[in-house]
């Protein structure tokens, strides 16, 4: 039996059977390409279960349909071929996602002193004024503000890998 030699730089990912990944998604399930993409969306979905707080790039639906076309299709008996193709294919298409840390580590930095200089003009502009953010204690204003910047850095990127796996 062989092991799934994909490696996302976490340990036990290596120990996923082969046979039982194909067994379990793919074997007897995947006589049109619309079973095969359920059984490939399945299969990614259990793989980021299995490891949480990973995010994994994967192929888009036409390199899904080119990879059925070409090389799946073509093998329609050969169980053991199918296995290494797959095998192959995951090696290559399915990777780790990359995250840009600059713009969290610029939230992060910007933050603080904006939430300073937020509560300081927010004392003499009308608009702010009646939000009464004087009231509110440094420590609490800034960490609230922080965790604001970040979690609106998080949801840009999301926006934006988002739109990149659309286009």
């Amino acid at each position: 039996m062989a092991f799934l030699p994909v490696n996302f730089g976490l340990p036990g990912l290596g120990s996923i059977p082969t046979g039982q990944v194909y067994d379990q998604y793919f074997k007897d399930k995947t006589a049109k390409f619309s079973d095969f993409h359920l059984a490939f969306v399945e299969f990614c979905k259990d793989l980021n279960t299995v490891l949480p707080g990973q995010d994994f790039d994967t192929p888009s639906l036409d390199q899904l349909k080119d990879f059925y076309e070409k090389t799946w299709e073509p093998l329609k008996g050969d169980h053991e071929k199918k296995k290494v193709e797959f095998v192959k294919y995951i090696n290559q298409t399915v990777k780790e996602a990359t995250v840009d840390d600059s713009l969290f580590i610029m939230a992060g930095l910007a933050a603080p002193a904006g939430a300073i200089v937020l509560k300081r003009t927010g004392e003499s502009i009308p608009q702010l004024k009646k939000f009464r953010l004087d009231l509110l204690p440094n420590v609490i204003f800034v960490p609230l503000c922080t965790l604001g910047a970040i979690m609106g850095a998080t949801a840009l990127q999301m926006g934006k890998k988002r739109k990149q796996i659309h286009s």
